[in-house]
């Protein structure tokens, strides 16, 4: 029962945050967008029948994430920074989450090359715009997180997990969506789909706790 509270809690907090995304209302911003993100690692927290590792792992990334998205509430490249090394923890503690979980037989090996083809196109779209912002201090931070959070997304599909998958893809069309729109061109619906993406993502993610017999063989 408490679960299904905190999951409700979770849901309201999230759409209250996705009202208030366009507004001043500065203060509810800060107590909705890593408050959402609270409410997970609450649901993570409490799921039993779980490796205490592997939970332990998802919830400290969670924790980074919720530090992330307070400082990209900050306006300023440096803010945007610390944001970005904080969800880069976070991915760094989902991929040592799910290589607990690694069942790799050797065709995964093949997954790597659609996700090296969209790393290289973005990169190169992300390196133009940063070009014509004069903006490419940015360059190298932003290479080395697209990296990772393709090495992320590759883990997540190695541990045969699908909440995991489907969770590291969410989270990784949630971050590509951030960059297009703010580097390369606005998009109308970015701010909805960004932050409905990493909600569902990170819900995802907490959720594959729980589902270490769902995976596929």
């Amino acid at each position: 029962m408490l679960k299904k509270w905190i999951v409700a809690a979770m849901i309201l907090s999230g759409l209250g945050y996705l009202l208030v995304y366009e507004s001043d209302f500065s203060i509810l911003k800060w107590i909705l967008k890593p408050g959402t993100v609270l409410f997970i690692i609450c649901y993570a927290a409490l799921s039993d029948k779980a490796s205490r590792s592997y939970r332990n792992l998802i919830v400290a990334g969670l924790l980074a994430s919720a530090a992330g998205d307070c400082f990209l509430l900050m306006p300023g490249n440096q803010w945007f920074l610390w944001g970005l090394g904080s969800f880069l923890i976070a991915h760094l503690l989902y991929i040592s989450a799910f290589l607990s979980r690694q069942r790799f037989a050797f065709y995964h090996c093949f997954y790597m090359i659609p996700l090296v083809i969209y790393e290289y196109w973005l990169l190169e779209r992300l390196g133009e715009g940063l070009r014509l912002q004069h903006n490419e201090q940015l360059w190298v931070p932003i290479v080395v997180y697209v990296l990772v959070i393709s090495v992320m997304l590759w883990t997540a599909i190695v541990s045969r997990n699908w909440l995991a998958s489907i969770g590291a893809f969410s989270f990784v069309f949630s971050d590509s969506l951030l960059a297009w729109n703010m580097v390369i061109e606005p998009v109308s619906w970015a701010g909805l789909g960004v932050m409905i993406s990493y909600y569902l993502a990170q819900f995802l993610i907490a959720a594959s706790i729980r589902s270490h017999q769902g995976g596929w063989k």
